[in-house]
């Protein structure tokens, strides 16, 4: 089974690099929100844990997570994306 490098999903998922970054802080501080849920889990390779890694299934999962999220500044991603984009700004 093939994996994917993060810049290789976002191009699959048609989102940023970034976009993807913000997901998972999303899960991560909201770990029992039903939308983080949906996000699958990141893959490591053994031999080098700070590289993360998708399979095909993780693709189908995240672009399904794309569409079913809701957009824009009052969305679920909100909170993440005004404290972490506005600091990166800075």
């Amino acid at each position: 089974m093939r994996l994917y490098t993060a810049g290789e999903t976002s191009v699959l998922c048609g989102v940023s690099v970034e976009t993807l970054n913000l997901w998972y802080r999303f899960k991560k501080y909201n770990p029992d929100n039903d939308y983080a849920k949906m996000l699958p889990e990141i893959k490591h390779k053994e031999d080098n844990n700070k590289v993360r890694y998708w399979n095909e299934e993780d693709i189908y999962k995240l672009v399904e997570f794309k569409s079913t999220i809701p957009q824009g500044r009052n969305g679920v991603m909100g909170k993440i994306t005004q404290k972490y984009v506005k600091k990166k700004e800075k």
